[in-house]
């Protein structure tokens, strides 16, 4: 039987005759042998091309070889670091870094679309407090035509591990307990303890710390080590001599330490009694300028991978010496107060510990709960807002609750600690306390007693479980709220203070779980933006949970996301305006699924301050009128903009640079303008600091446009800044940057400038050109051809009687040389009459680049090839030509300005642009 179902594979029929099984095999064994030889000759790492027919007719037709090994590109993912988007909605390194590479169109196989792959960019991912906390993608979408294998710097490696890392802490909720052979994480104490010891276990095989070895010491590299702030000193100390965890090599570090002392700061820098803290914020403006000047991590995240340890109560302030500083960098921080603007979500809470001879001997102990007669004890100094009425209420007025302000003498702290079931740990000047240690060191539950006070590692540990939290309005009733606790409950929570205080222990040299560990594992949650610890009720954990307004925003921008990347494979829908379709775009189908997306749910928000004409106005003719009719249309929008910030994905900065041109003159007053503005806009909406400005936009066709931007450093390395003078060489990043359409309104209608011109048949000039002479371009042009050749008409002024637009309507090609920027509005009227441009410039984005293949509906010219300009345009065959000129007149449409914007003209093109940047989201 096998040998029959062999046989009839090669036969196709049971009745074949021999002769037909003959003729087979002469046939398919020369195949198999040229392909064995061809498999054998072609080298393995050979790149593979797709070709990709958008308009779905190419004369090519489809093909598609994708290269086996697609899997390894996730590897080569770059993860952002940086600065706050990293963290609330995610923030980039760098952006100043990034380069777009613009590639030669093969005219020979215009009606195929070939795109270099580009790289998996800006793999945002952000665990939330949710259970089973889904990952947030923000997903760059890119077609790959040919896979060119990148070469991945050690930044790249550095965050590719830590996006590892991150997948193995979101699976470790669901798998089961890891080994380990000195401790498991285990109990109601942690959030999440399986989470938290997969994160640990993580940190420790992979965190590197670069700890800067400038300064001297006492004030750097050396600190406290047998007071109240021996956190401090302990820290540095370790830090300095770790093998483990330190790595001089800064190219191999996820985080950098800025090793100075507070503590110290106040004994040697600051004046006592001088109430002058101008010493202490010199010294680490300072420190931050030599470090930043001598290396280029500060300047590559704005601070957001460094991070300052400090246990004095002056910790807080001496970080506001340095915007970034305060803003973007991890504060490991004692005096964890909410309200002097500490961050649980940025920054990180450590334990206050007063270690008086610098060991832990005789501070570990104490007895079971059965032998604990005591129902509670504080004895402490009365200073600060909250000891004061803890002594009024409680200060020798029960006997089962034990307040002193001093101990008599004979009666030892420790020992009433050891001999309590609950030690009170209230706030004094601030809000930590060293009690809350002592108390977990001597097996007695502490009873915090504070206000906006953040307790040290509940990213991990839930307090709750272990400890007693009293608001200060229930003082009085202390005794009443602890008798309503019982016995098992009690016992339970005292067992769980044993367990749980291993991980506020110090230990030298330190030891794997102690506090030294406890403290770098919070840094390293806040380096990869993973959160372990949910604060919600168990009801609310076990139902659905409340969705934020940010929540809600980014869920859309993913679902969004997702719809885009699907529609890549997808079918082409259907519109009742208009499909896109054709060359011209680099994915017809992507963009227009793109374009629905922005339609159903992208929502602005302009900010209302600032008073016209420098704000909310602008030019509405002449060269610059996209900005006064971009700004104008934005103010009466009722489809996308939206007067709650709290529906917002992006925000808009209403400010006109040509209005700032026409009053001010002067760059400086420009850049004390936008910095105040900002600085308006800061201190009253939390959107620009929660993202330090990502998510926010600018405008301007001025050529001072970008310069506006530089004066406010978030504004130039993470705002989208819409310009017309999209020059690359002036730090426009076509990655975060949008290109706009400069459009020359020079009467008080829009109507009537797209009207065309005629067709390619009736077109009897080869090339025009009339403008003024400036910039570095144009002189070359006028020198090679102005009057030198009939085909090739260039004027510098037009002789009477001749009609510029009337030239342009009898020109197959019309000349766009930059002048003294790159941008001119030539490009546009080209399009309106039905001209193809031809773009001469240097470091020139053009418009809408992300969306339209630029080279399939004009030509770039090199500014050493003007001097060939003619040879260029002629070796275009007529077939050629004619396509693209009707491409031209197909693409016009992007480009129009109507009075009541349109679906897909130009006032809608900027904005999808900008959603794409809101997206993250790239499509060519």
């Amino acid at each position: 039987m096998s040998g029959d179902r062999f046989k009839n594979c090669f036969l196709p029929t049971p009745a074949g005759s021999s002769s037909t099984a003959i003729k087979l095999l002469m046939i398919t064994v020369p195949l198999i042998l040229v392909s064995f030889f061809i498999f054998l000759l072609v080298p393995r790492n050979s790149s593979y091309w797709v070709y990709v027919s958008p308009s779905g007719n190419s004369s090519t037709g489809n093909f598609g070889a994708v290269s086996e090994e697609v899997s390894t590109a996730a590897e080569a993912v770059a993860v952002s670091g940086e600065a706050a988007f990293n963290r609330s909605s995610n923030k980039s390194l760098d952006v100043e870094a990034q380069v777009m590479e613009i590639h030669e169109f093969d005219e020979t196989k215009e009606d195929s679309l070939n795109i270099t792959t580009n790289e998996l960019n800006n793999l945002n991912i952000s665990v939330t407090g949710v259970p089973n906390a889904t990952i947030s993608l923000n997903e760059s979408i890119s077609l790959p035509l040919k896979r060119n294998r990148r070469v991945r710097t050690k930044l790249d490696k550095l965050e590719a591990r830590l996006q590892r890392a991150r997948a193995a802490i979101k699976d470790a909720k669901n798998s089961s307990q890891l080994l380990d052979p000195e401790y498991v994480p285990i109990g109601p104490m942690y959030w999440d303890a399986k989470a938290f010891h997969r994160s640990y276990m993580e940190m420790e095989k992979q965190f590197k710390v670069f700890v800067y070895k400038e300064g001297e010491p006492p004030v750097f590299h050396d600190g406290p080590c047998k007071s109240i702030y021996s956190m401090e000193g302990n820290f540095i100390y370790q830090m300095d001599v770790n093998t483990k965890f330190r790595t001089n090599d800064p190219e191999k570090a996820h985080a950098f330490y800025l090793p100075f002392s507070v503590a110290k700061m106040v004994q040697f820098v600051y004046l006592r009694d001088s109430r002058d803290f101008g010493p202490i914020r010199r010294t680490v403006i300072d420190y931050v300028n030599v470090v930043s000047e001598k290396y280029p991590y500060w300047n590559r995240s704005l601070g957001a991978d460094h991070f300052m340890l400090a246990c004095h109560d002056w910790g807080p302030e001496a970080s506001f010496s340095n915007p970034y500083l305060g803003k973007n960098s991890i504060r490991a921080l004692c005096n964890a107060n909410t309200s002097e603007k500490f961050n649980p979500v940025k920054d990180v809470s450590i334990p206050e510990m007063n270690l008086r001879t610098g060991k832990l001997t005789g501070l570990i102990g104490g007895p079971s709960a059965s032998r604990r007669p005591i129902l509670a004890f504080f004895a402490g100094g009365v200073h600060g807002p909250i000891r004061p009425i803890l002594l009024e209420h409680w200060e020798g007025k029960d006997d089962e609750i034990k307040v002193h302000k001093y101990l008599p003498k004979g009666i030892n702290y420790y020992e009433m600690m050891r001999s309590s079931k609950y030690c009170l740990c209230p706030s004094g000047y601030e809000v930590a306390s060293p009690r809350i240690v002592e108390a977990l060191y001597n097996g007695c539950v502490p009873v915090l007693i504070s206000k906006s006070y953040v307790p040290p590692f509940s990213d991990v540990l839930r307090w709750k479980s272990f400890s007693v939290v009293v608001s200060v309005e229930d003082i009085p009733r202390l005794k009443e709220i602890l008798m309503k606790i019982s016995s098992r409950q009690y016992i339970r929570m005292q067992r769980r203070v044993l367990q749980v205080r291993r991980h506020f222990e110090f230990h030298s040299p330190p030891k794997r779980f102690d506090v030294f560990h406890m403290i770098l594992h919070s840094i390293w949650l806040r380096r990869l933006n993973v959160r372990l610890n949910d604060n919600r009720p168990l009801k609310h954990r076990r139902r659905r949970w409340y969705w934020s307004d940010l929540d809600r925003l980014e869920r859309g921008l993913q679902r969004a996301r997702a719809a885009i990347k699907e529609a890549i494979n997808g079918s082409r829908l259907k519109d009742p305006d208009y499909s896109p379709d054709g060359p011209i775009y680099w994915n017809a189908k992507v963009f227009h699924r793109s374009y629905l997306e922005m339609e159903k749910q992208f929502k602005i928000y302009v900010y209302k301050e600032g008073e016209v004409p420098l704000f909310h106005d602008g030019p509405c003719r002449m060269i610059y009128t996209i900005e006064g009719q971009f700004i104008n249309k934005m103010e009466i929008n009722t489809k996308f903009r939206t007067h709650n910030p709290h529906h917002a994905h992006a925000f808009f900065l209403p400010y006109s640079v040509t209005r700032m041109r026409h009053f001010l003159h002067d760059l400086r007053s420009f850049g004390r303008i936008v910095t105040d503005y900002v600085n308006i806009i800061t201190a009253k909406h939390p959107q620009w600091n929660r993202s330090l400005g990502a998510d926010h936009f600018i405008l301007a066709c001025h050529d001072w446009g970008p310069y506006s931007s530089f004066y406010v450093p978030e504004l130039v390395r993470n705002s989208i800044r819409a310009l017309c003078n999209a020059n690359t060489s002036e730090r426009f990043n076509p990655m975060k940057d949008v290109s706009i359409p400069e459009i020359n309104i020079r009467g008080n209608k829009l109507e009537g400038l797209n009207t065309g011109g005629h067709p390619p048949s009736k077109r009897s000039i080869l090339a025009f050109f009339a403008g003024g002479n400036h910039g570095p371009i144009r002189p070359i042009l006028f020198k090679h051809w102005k009057r030198k050749d009939q085909d090739i008409q260039v004027y510098e002024y037009l002789p009477k009687g001749l009609s510029y637009i009337d030239l342009m309507r009898k020109s197959k090609y019309c000349l766009c040389p930059s002048g003294y920027e790159v941008a001119s509005p030539r490009v546009v009227e080209a399009l309106y009459n039905g001209c193809v441009p031809v773009l001469i410039s240097k470091d020139y984005v053009p418009p809408f680049s992300d969306v339209l293949d630029w080279k399939t509906f004009s030509v770039t010219v090199p500014i050493e090839e003007i001097w060939e300009l003619k040879k260029r345009l002629m070796g275009i065959p007529e077939r050629q030509y004619k396509r693209m000129q009707k491409r031209v007149v197909q693409v016009k449409r992007h480009f129009e300005l109507n009075s009541t914007p349109k679906r897909y003209d130009v006032f809608h093109m900027i904005l999808h642009s900008i959603w794409l940047r809101r997206l993250n989201v790239r499509l060519w």
